[in-house]
C-alpha cells in the first residue's frame, strides 16, 4: 500500500507515530511511504520506512515561494501527485483536517489517530 502519514506542523511524538505505522504494517503491507518533510517526525518516518523497505516520497512545502500558503498548496498536490491509498493522520490542526478533507472527496481512505 501506499501510506500518507501526516500531522501538526509541530507535533514531535515520534514512539506514536512508529506504533501507527508498525500496527498499520501489520495489517497490510507499506511499499510507499508519503510524507511532508515535518522537522519533527520526518526522519523517524523514513528511518521506519528505510528499516522495512518501503519506498520513502517526501513533499517538503515550499514556503520560500508560497510563503504561509506553502502547507496547503503541498498537501493538495501531495494528494493528487502520490497517489496514497490511505492517509494516516496523527494529531494536527487546521491544515490537517483539511488534507482529510480533501482526501475523502478523491476516495481516499482516512484513518485518524488520537494522541495517546
Amino acid at each position: 500500500m501506499r501510506v500518507l502519514i501526516c500531522a501538526g506542523r509541530y507535533y514531535a511524538d515520534s514512539r506514536l507515530c512508529r506504533r501507527v505505522l508498525e500496527a498499520f504494517q501489520r495489517l497490510h503491507e507499506v511499499r510507499v511511504v508519503i510524507h511532508g518533510g515535518s522537522q519533527f517526525l520526518g526522519a523517524h518516518i523514513e528511518d521506519w520506512a528505510r528499516e522495512t523497505g518501503a519506498h520513502i516520497v517526501r513533499y517538503p512545502p515550499n514556503w520560500q515561494l508560497h510563503g504561509k500558503h506553502a502547507e496547503r498548496l503541498r498537501n493538495s498536490f501531495m494528494l493528487a501527485d502520490s497517489r496514497p491509498d490511505i492517509v494516516l493522520a496523527l494529531p494536527g490542526g487546521e491544515d490537517t483536517e483539511e488534507l482529510l478533507a480533501q482526501a475523502r472527496v478523491r476516495g481516499i481512505q482516512t484513518l485518524s489517530v488520537d494522541d495517546q
